[in-house]
């Protein structure tokens, strides 16, 4: 569309120096717009119809390659009836136009020398405006290609930057999986340990235990015995059960969140950490290891990148939401988006944090007003979808 209006453009303009040079309009006049439009619209629409061709039938590349061949050769033909037909000239701008939109080579020549043979055989002041048509049709050519590349390269750019972008989600999601399945292996390992120990030291303990009391039994004479015996056994059979029972509830899902954050403060020696804790026992597993690596990432950002000695941590639910409030005493921290952006404090920690949060369906303020604090509420919900 664009192309068109700016060679309706240069058709205008033709008709305005015919105009300004009184020439009078006759069947030559005619008969050269009509030779005119047609070359001017033959190499649009023979491109159009072989860039079709080439989307749409295969192995048709040596094909289209004749077009452009076509093309040219009409072109030529239209410049060189310019020598007869002198009235051709005046509209040559609008063929002129797709000389460097379609990288023509001949008739860019045929184009110079038609315009010196007017030169000699016709006046120069009436040659000369049709000369600068024509170079104003081919600079306007250069300026509208330049563009449409300049588009292309932005749109390429577009499409570069949406790829880098979607790469970065996914390794921040990796990181993330990354994160919880270490807090999993943790927790996996700790369960295996405790269920060891259990099943070496204090079961075995209770089943020779058992089967002591069991012989002692046996061979009681005493009646005055045989009821102390007789509960004695009965309780270290529940006692049994109990430990069983224990075992096999040690699961994945039974990682202590208070337990978890009370090791990750009391293995930090550079910093005051006090924790308010008010959470109840039975918590999403997706809230106990977001939490746990959140505070994680909040208590190195703090180590790295603030001169503050002290955080305060408080762990709260609400009948609603949980709440995760993480502050510190850091002074001349940089206020303004570049927080929430991580280049305050942490880089890409904060935006770990952010996909967390926004993986779980809350939401997280950053302040800076006194020392740097950063609040998270989620919402209750069925976090198994």
């Amino acid at each position: 569309m664009k192309h068109l209006i700016n060679k309706g453009l240069l058709l205008v303009s033709a008709f305005v120096m015919i105009y300004a040079h009184n020439t009078a309009t006759d069947t030559w006049i005619i008969i050269a717009l009509l030779l005119s439009l047609i070359a001017g619209a033959v190499y649009p629409a023979l491109a159009g119809i072989s860039a079709v061709n080439r989307a749409t039938t295969k192995g048709a590349e040596n094909h289209s390659r004749i077009y452009p061949y076509i093309c040219e050769a009409l072109v030529c033909a239209y410049l060189v009836s310019a020598f007869w037909l002198h009235p051709v000239y005046m509209f040559v701008s609008i063929v002129s136009y797709d000389m460097y939109r379609y990288r023509q080579r001949l008739s860019p020549v045929i184009l110079v020398l038609l315009s010196i043979y007017m030169c000699v055989n016709y006046p120069l002041m009436s040659v000369l405006p049709q000369i600068c048509l024509i170079a104003f049709s081919f600079a306007m050519s250069v300026y509208c290609c330049r563009i449409n590349l300049l588009r292309a390269e932005l749109l390429a750019m577009r499409d570069n930057t949406a790829e880098h972008d979607m790469l970065v989600a996914q390794n921040t999601r990796q990181l993330l999986e990354n994160q919880d399945n270490m807090v999993l292996t943790a927790t996996l390992s700790e369960r295996n340990r405790i269920a060891r120990e259990i099943h070496d030291n204090v079961g075995h303990m209770l089943t020779r235990s058992i089967l002591q009391t069991g012989a002692i039994k046996v061979i009681n004479k005493d009646e005055r015995l045989e009821k102390p015996l007789a509960q004695l056994q009965s309780t270290l059979d529940t006692a049994m059960d109990s430990m069983r029972k224990s075992v096999h509830d040690l699961h994945d899902e039974s990682i202590d969140l208070r337990t978890a954050l009370d090791d990750v403060i009391n293995n930090v020696s550079d910093m005051d950490i006090y924790m308010d804790y008010d959470m109840s026992d039975k918590l999403p597993r997706e809230i106990k290891y977001s939490f746990i690596n959140i505070v994680k990432e909040a208590i190195n950002n703090t180590l790295k990148h603030s001169n503050g000695d002290h955080m305060d941590i408080r762990v709260r639910e609400h009948p609603a939401f949980y709440q995760l409030y993480i502050t510190d005493n850091g002074q001349n921290i940089r206020s303004g988006p570049s927080p929430a952006q991580g280049s305050a404090s942490g880089g890409m920690g904060l935006n770990g944090i952010q996909e967390r949060v926004n993986k779980l369906g809350g939401t997280m303020k950053i302040s800076t007003d006194d020392g740097f604090s950063i609040l998270i509420n989620i919402m209750k919900r069925d976090f198994t979808d």
